[in-house]
């Protein structure tokens, strides 16, 4: 490839931002753990060590992070966790390619300013909006952003897209219900796209129906293998699907309401990313409809997308929101811009800048840090398992021994290099609910299942759920259990140890 001067500024603000974006993934390596990416973590250790995912180690999470990030089990193991994140490392490169690949650019220089303009923009909130973290969010941003790059946006602008493309376009569409089934109906729209396009343009798009039903196809298959060999479908539908919309959907914001708080605008520190999120979908879609050829496709396109948004979140949970939004806004741009490289490359370097600078005014998320905190945290890739609590545990129990840590504290078990009892890791308000409502015979209720096997050592936190619920009161059996059958250890400690480990039982 011949470099000319209209590929010079490109193929340096293309290096730069994958620099930026290497220099971030390292940086987040090393960031804070977070107690739903430790869930994932210790779910693949249990699988280690012969549990099945939805039958002995229950999660309400999808089970593509937990697919993923087993693949990775045997390289990171209980010493190397921070392994584990390349898992978003990997699909938000996948995605980056998506972009570059896409058929919608005629210039490579579009190709190199639009990957640059997407990746220098995730980069600079990377782990301020804890994209950085082995999580189902940046999962499903990343499968988003491939499915809109290789087949939803080129055909709403009637561009043809090869059968390559159109496959690995319908495999990523069909693995989005699988890392979370809230990205479910987004999949449905994308789905119905190419379809409703067939109806005018038959034999146009033949191939490339073909094409996203045959990668739609060989997605599903591959999770379904898996999940028979190493998960139970049943107790997906159960724990992940079931007990979150019947139940844990009662204890977040969800619905129009939600939707419409999401999309205010506000520039608090708290809320800046997300509103940059809100604008430049609102950018992209006005684009995207005025220079779609199919303009119904590009209405459901958008529908799709918006129901990323449905809880109304403006922390880490808009994670794919936020991949999709910077992603619209980076292929639509391009391809308004083709005939102005010089425009398009200072627009590219100005909204990176924009957004950087404003991730630098912004509080990160899970944690609530400013930049002085973030920066005072440090970095470090192992946690201090020589903590108080974990060498109690570890005092009064063997290694191959489970303990039982209430009501969420997946990072005790960890520090402890001890595993959760079969089917309890965790027990929250929303699990007590489906407890006393149990789908199809997948019976799950601590308060008969812990009594007839008392683990040595539990971990019990008073923590009350977002203020609002109190261990005591939705789990009281545990309450009494401890009361009668365990001491704490040091008396006023979090940890209890059964009383037949002690030297001295209590009378």
């Amino acid at each position: 490839m011949r470099v000319t001067n209209r590929l010079i500024t490109p193929l340096v603000l293309f290096s730069i931002c994958i620099s930026f974006f290497i220099f971030r993934n390292i940086e987040g390596f090393g960031g804070l753990p977070f107690s739903d990416e430790s869930g994932h973590f210790l779910g693949v250790l249990a699988m280690q060590h012969g549990d099945r995912l939805y039958r002995d180690y229950i999660d309400a999470h999808g089970p593509l992070v937990f697919m993923l990030s087993w693949i990775l089990g045997p390289v990171a193991g209980v010493s190397y966790l921070w392994v584990f994140r390349f898992v978003s490392t990997f699909m938000a490169s996948l995605a980056g390619l998506a972009i570059f690949c896409t058929p919608l650019f005629t210039f490579n220089w579009q190709r190199y300013l639009a990957t640059a303009m997407w990746l220098g923009s995730i980069a600079s909130v990377w782990t301020v909006q804890g994209l950085n973290l082995d999580s189902y969010w940046p999962i499903g941003g990343a499968l988003t952003v491939i499915s809109m790059a290789t087949f939803v946006v080129p055909l709403c602008l009637n561009r043809p897209v090869s059968m390559s493309q159109a496959f690995c376009g319908g495999f990523a569409t069909a693995l989005l219900p699988f890392a979370a089934y809230a990205f479910g109906p987004l999949a449905l729209f994308f789905y119905v796209i190419p379809c409703v396009i067939g109806v005018f343009s038959h034999a146009t798009y033949r191939e490339t129906i073909k094409g996203v039903t045959l990668g739609g196809f060989c997605a599903f298959l591959v999770m379904t293998l898996w999940l028979i060999l190493y998960g139970d479908i049943g107790g997906m539908i159960a724990f992940h699907i079931i007990a979150n919309q019947k139940w844990y959907a009662h204890y977040i914001p969800f619905g129009v309401d939600a939707f419409l708080h999401g999309m205010e605008l506000s520039f608090t520190p708290a809320r800046i990313i997300e509103t940059l999120a809100v604008i430049t979908i609102g950018l992209g879609s006005i684009l995207l409809v005025w220079k779609s050829t199919y303009k119904i496709c590009a209405l459901l396109a958008l529908c799709g997308l918006m129901t990323l948004q449905i809880r109304g979140m403006d922390g880490f949970q808009n994670g794919a929101f936020l991949m999709a939004a910077f992603a619209l806004a980076s292929l639509m741009i391009s391809a308004c811009l083709k005939n102005h490289p010089h425009i398009l490359s200072l627009l590219a370097c100005g909204s990176i800048g924009g957004i950087f600078l404003s991730s630098q005014h912004a509080l990160s998320s899970p944690w609530g840090q400013t930049l002085e905190q973030r920066r005072a945290t440090g970095w470090r890739l192992t946690q201090n398992d020589s903590v108080d609590f974990a060498r109690t545990i570890r005092t009064y129990t063997r290694p191959d021994e489970r303990i039982l840590a209430v009501p969420y504290s997946p990072d005790v078990y960890l520090l402890a290099h001890r595993l959760p009892i079969k089917k309890y890791h965790a027990y929250l308000p929303w699990e007590a609910d489906y407890a006393a409502h149990p789908w199809h015979g997948y019976d799950r209720d601590l308060c008969v299942d812990l009594p007839k096997n008392k683990p040595p050592a539990i971990y019990f936190d008073s923590w009350i759920i977002w203020g609002v619920h109190d261990p005591k009161k939705f789990m009281s059996c545990v309450v009494n259990l401890l009361r009668t059958d365990y001491t704490p250890m040091p008396a006023g400690s979090s940890v209890y140890i059964r009383n037949d480990r002690l030297p001295h039982s209590p009378s």
